[in-house]
């Protein structure tokens, strides 16, 4: 029921992504929402111990393709039965949902009879010629929000014809200009000499991005007196640094420590992308290929408006010339200038004036939630059996062929009450020869970089505070018994606490 004299319960459901665009969008608006609401955050995300760390509840599901995932058809369903348990423990006055595209388990619980209001949070600027079938499933929620796009006019995507359906606001960033750092303080967070002209490069890595990195930092350091600084997801291993880079750890929000830096190499995704041009960052954009964002389209907007400078992507020819030109200093200010200028302002907060009045029960946006018991069993369902069933059985053991990584896991470790600095150490001795690809830990630890590193199938069992211990040990045999559903391992050991009351096994020592 929507809530009255008291603060809205709002959950955000987020996908995967390939960064933090979606989880970035969530906390900014969940920041701006009235206060005492109370907030948690659903992902499949990995980037999920950045929600904790800003002290909000997060609740994280590993996304398909992952190692010891399964088939689509078996995480399909277990999905949908942690969305059921969410809902029925949070009783959300609204959820939220951000990514490309809506899941069948996702589109199916929320279109049953009694589920709450919905909001589809719709990132535009998709590539010409992406896949039509995500936009056919808006019929789901009861509203579409369109977070804005400054280079909206460049936009081929398949989301512009449905742009008068959606409740469009500015483009949502984390944080406001006033919240920023100043240079001085920025600097000495960073481990930087402030006095120094200073340079960041922010480019991800993998496949040509490398090269692009690689070049970046030469062309930089070749500078004289340029201090250059890249963060640590920028670097990848093996690859030649120049002498005197400083690695940064990537610290969210990096935003409030962007005046530390004069010039930024970047991608152009939607969160730094308008986030360097909404703080005046003089920025060269290198976009990155991608699905579905159209990142070429964002850097090609920017060059024109002369808000920033551009490349066509990471192989361009031209890198080393616009970093150059970059680095000018009455250029930069030129950039500076403009970038300023063509910002309208932050969205995030009448996104959350929407995300609150829809949980009060108005409806201040357009409908678009399509009824019908067909239409909802035809394109949004989720049942063991269901119109995909005959096609999904065909294709899931091609799937598992095509992608070894999700085949079930042959061991399952329940790591429990672990301490942080010994978990890797443990789960190896666990783990012995085992392939790691084929083993599942399921903990309540937020390590996630660590346990991406030693390359297992990693889900986490979140523990409530203020529940008894009935309660607790009650809640988590539940989500054990959906988490290892359609993935039944051939044994199981527990590194920690709770095994035997949990899994009816005696906990194993550590070694």
């Amino acid at each position: 029921m929507p809530y009255r004299g008291r603060p809205p319960r709002v959950l955000f459901a987020t996908s995967n992504g390939t960064g933090l665009g979606h989880l970035n969008r969530a906390m900014a608006i969940t920041r701006r929402l009235p206060p005492r609401s109370e907030v948690s955050i659903f992902t499949l995300s990995q980037a999920a111990p950045v929600v904790a760390r800003n002290g909000i509840e997060v609740d994280y599901m590993a996304s398909y393709r992952r190692a010891a995932s399964g088939t689509d058809r078996a995480w399909n369903l277990r999905l949908r039965a942690v969305l059921e348990g969410l809902l029925e423990e949070r009783r959300p006055d609204v959820v939220v949902f951000d990514g490309v595209h809506p899941y069948r388990a996702l589109t199916h619980v929320l279109s049953r009879r009694g589920a709450p209001p919905s909001i589809w949070c719709r990132r535009p600027m998709w590539r010409e010629g992406s896949a039509q079938a995500p936009i056919r499933r808006a019929g789901a929620f009861d509203a579409i929000l369109e977070p804005g796009e400054l280079a909206a006019r460049e936009d081929r995507g398949p989301t512009v014809e449905q742009r008068a359906e959606a409740v469009c606001v500015e483009p949502i960033i984390y944080l406001d200009p006033e919240e920023l750092l100043e240079r001085e303080a920025a600097a000495a967070k960073l481990g930087l000499d402030p006095d120094r002209p200073t340079a960041l490069v922010n480019l991800g890595q993998g496949g040509e991005v490398d090269g692009a990195v690689a070049r970046t930092l030469e062309a930089l350091a070749a500078l004289p007196g340029m201090q250059v600084a890249a963060l640590q997801s920028s670097i990848a291993a093996g690859l030649r640094v120049p002498p005197g880079v400083v690695h940064l750890r990537s610290t969210f929000p990096m935003s409030r420590y962007l005046r530390a830096f004069d010039v930024v190499v970047a991608a152009a995704g939607y969160n730094s992308f308008h986030e360097l041009i909404a703080f005046g960052v003089p920025t060269l954009f290198v976009p990155m290929a991608r699905n579905t964002d159209d990142q070429p389209a964002r850097a090609r907007w920017a060059a024109a408006e002369g808000a920033s400078l551009a490349v066509s992507g990471a192989s361009d020819s031209m890198l080393e010339q616009r970093i150059a030109e970059l680095c000018d200093p009455d250029r930069a200010a030129e950039l500076r200038a403009r970038a300023l200028a063509a910002f309208p302002g932050n969205g995030a907060g009448p996104a959350a004036n929407l995300v609150a009045a829809m949980a009060t029960g108005e409806a201040p946006a357009p409908a678009v939630r399509e009824r019908g018991r067909f239409n909802r069993w035809l394109r949004m369902s989720s049942h063991p059996v269901g119109p995909t069933l005959p096609l999904v059985a065909a294709l899931g053991a091609r799937d598992l062929l095509s992608h070894p990584e999700r085949r079930a896991p042959r061991l399952l470790v329940l790591a429990l009450g672990v301490p942080d600095e010994e978990l890797i150490l443990r789960l190896r001795s666990a783990i012995a020869d085992e392939d790691p690809s084929r083993v599942l830990v399921l903990t309540d630890s937020l390590q996630f970089s660590d346990l991406r590193g030693l390359g297992v199938g990693f889900e986490l069992l979140t523990r409530a505070p203020g529940r008894t211990q009935e309660r607790e040990l009650g809640a988590l045999r539940d989500r054990i018994a959906i988490l290892i559903r359609g993935r039944r391992p051939r044994r199981a050991i527990s590194i920690g606490e709770l095994g035997a009351e949990l899994l009816a096994i005696p906990p194993r020592e550590a070694g």
